[in-house]
């Protein structure tokens, strides 16, 4: 199955929405709206990028997980359950999950390893809770130790995204190959260590695909 690519962009402002509108070569787009230290009104994107509704992707990353601004649970919780209400997709941390009753039916499910490998089975238990109904599960972690060992591991299950941080970006494409259901680069910088710029992992992926 061909991976999707995501290309990730930074809000900063509403006026960065636009930017959106000038993204061809990928499949969907990450909106990170923690870029900015106050959250962008869903009516604004709406206005904006109504019709790429199906493309977007809506992240408030937690700071602990690699976010830029510390948006509060409360205000972050209130703002997923209206935009589950108005059909955007989002990605959502397990870790906010398990203390905010936040819809993840259909939504990207997500855990951020920075500093050390989790072990199989937490991950394990992660799929195990969410995969049924979560869109897609997303595992990233750091490019140390048995990284690829355990990742590839996790390839056998369905919906999984695994995203190796800090080491050449090609990994993540042959991650794409190997089963990994999407693939995250970005746009004008790294949101995350270890991504490739949008437009040439979509080239190296339409070669190999189409």
């Amino acid at each position: 199955m061909r991976p999707l690519i995501v290309a990730s962009l930074p809000i900063y402002k509403e006026d960065d929405l636009l930017k959106a509108r000038n993204i061809k070569e990928a499949d969907m787009i990450e909106l990170r709206l923690d870029y900015s230290p106050k959250l962008i009104r869903l009516e604004k994107i709406k206005e904006i990028l109504g019709d790429l509704k199906e493309k977007l992707i809506l992240t408030i990353r937690d700071v602990n997980e690699g976010g830029v601004y510390k948006i509060t649970d409360s205000e972050k919780a209130k703002y997923l359950q209206e935009a589950n209400v108005e059909g955007f997709i989002y990605d959502v941390e397990t870790s906010f999950l398990e203390r905010f009753d936040v819809p993840f039916k259909g939504k990207i499910v997500s855990s951020h390893y920075f500093n050390e490998l989790p072990k199989y089975e937490e991950v394990e238990r992660i799929i195990k809770k969410y995969g049924n109904d979560a869109l897609f599960i997303k595992i990233a972690t750091i490019g140390k130790g048995e990284y690829k060992e355990l990742l590839t591991k996790l390839l056998k299950f369905d919906k999984i995204v695994v995203l190796p941080m800090g080491v050449d970006p090609l990994e993540r494409i042959a991650l794409g190959i190997l089963g990994s259901r999407l693939i995250y680069t970005f746009v004008e910088a790294q949101t995350a260590p270890g991504q490739m710029h949008y437009s040439k992992a979509f080239k190296i992926i339409s070669c190999l695909y189409d």
